[in-house]
């Protein structure tokens, strides 16, 4: 049994947050929260999204504590009002090896799902080798809303490049030119990390080091 049902914290939230509290069971919860989630989905996909002349998609790949990736994508576009939107349209279980062709796949099923294909101008990745291999696979798949080249390679006619923007991600990029740097600073930040645990260490410490 949780510590929600037990009766002393029915007792707390009762005192302290909200005297009209009643106490659920976890499967009511469960279920509430299911029915929540879908009715959200399906307004996103019957009214919010459809009225998005076109959106910009970001992805990455989260590790979490079950030894479990899940790959997320979010769409990002500009309302009717001008103002910028984010919505998260796929958590999904990517179980296999994060190859491109398996990341690709993984993207555009969530995108088919919600009806999005021909309205995406641009995807943002970080700077994975696989990363760019999947936006070779999904180039072809989203080139409706921005096209191909109106100029096929002379040699191939059959043989067209496509307009969609693959963007860089600027904070991976900030973070390997970081860790770059503190590899050169190694040796000083750990006299700094000594100092510090010395410090820590105990109240006579700290007292010798303010003499």
């Amino acid at each position: 049994m949780g510590i929600g049902e037990t009766q002393a914290w029915e007792e707390y939230i009762v005192r302290a947050h909200n005297p009209r509290f009643t106490k659920v069971s976890r499967q009511s919860t469960t279920r509430d929260l299911g029915k929540l989630f879908n009715e959200r989905r399906d307004i996103l996909k019957k009214s919010v999204l459809p009225a998005a002349s076109s959106v910009a998609l970001t992805s990455d790949i989260w590790s979490g504590n079950a030894k479990e990736d899940y790959i997320s994508i979010v769409a990002h576009y500009v309302n009717a009002d001008w103002e910028l939107q984010k919505k998260v349209i796929g958590l999904r279980l990517i179980e296999v090896k994060h190859t491109g062709e398996n990341i690709a796949e993984r993207i555009a099923a969530v995108v088919d799902e919600f009806g999005l294909t021909d309205k995406v101008f641009s995807i943002t990745l970080d700077n994975a080798s696989s990363n760019s291999k999947a936006m070779n696979e999904l180039t072809p798949l989203f080139a409706s809303y921005l096209g191909p080249d109106p100029s096929p390679e002379p040699q191939d006619p059959s043989n067209r490049t496509y307009s969609l923007v693959h963007q860089r991600c600027a904070c991976h990029i900030i973070n390997l030119i970081v860790k770059s740097g503190l590899k050169r600073l190694k040796p000083y930040l750990e006299d700094f990390r000594t100092a510090i645990n010395f410090l820590n260490s105990s109240n006579q410490s700290i007292a010798m080091f303010k003499n």
